[in-house]
């Protein structure tokens, strides 16, 4: 296997996880966005995994653009 191959593997690999987090992350989002109140631990959570799924975004943007 060649070393380009097994980086465009590795690569690979690296977005499907970030995706998958993504999409887990996502789907927590739009429980809580769902909600009519949420308690103060919920706002928090809610604000810490919008913060981190943006950032996923922008991690999988610089690896897709690679």
């Amino acid at each position: 296997m060649s070393k380009s191959s097994l980086s465009s593997e590795k690569l690979e690999f690296q977005v499907e996880r970030l995706t998958n987090k993504h999409q887990k992350i996502d789907a927590r989002v739009c429980e809580l966005d769902g909600r009519l109140s949420l308690t103060a631990d919920e706002e928090t959570e809610l604000q810490q995994l919008k913060k981190e799924k943006l950032a996923l975004k922008d991690e999988l943007a610089t690896l897709s653009s690679r």
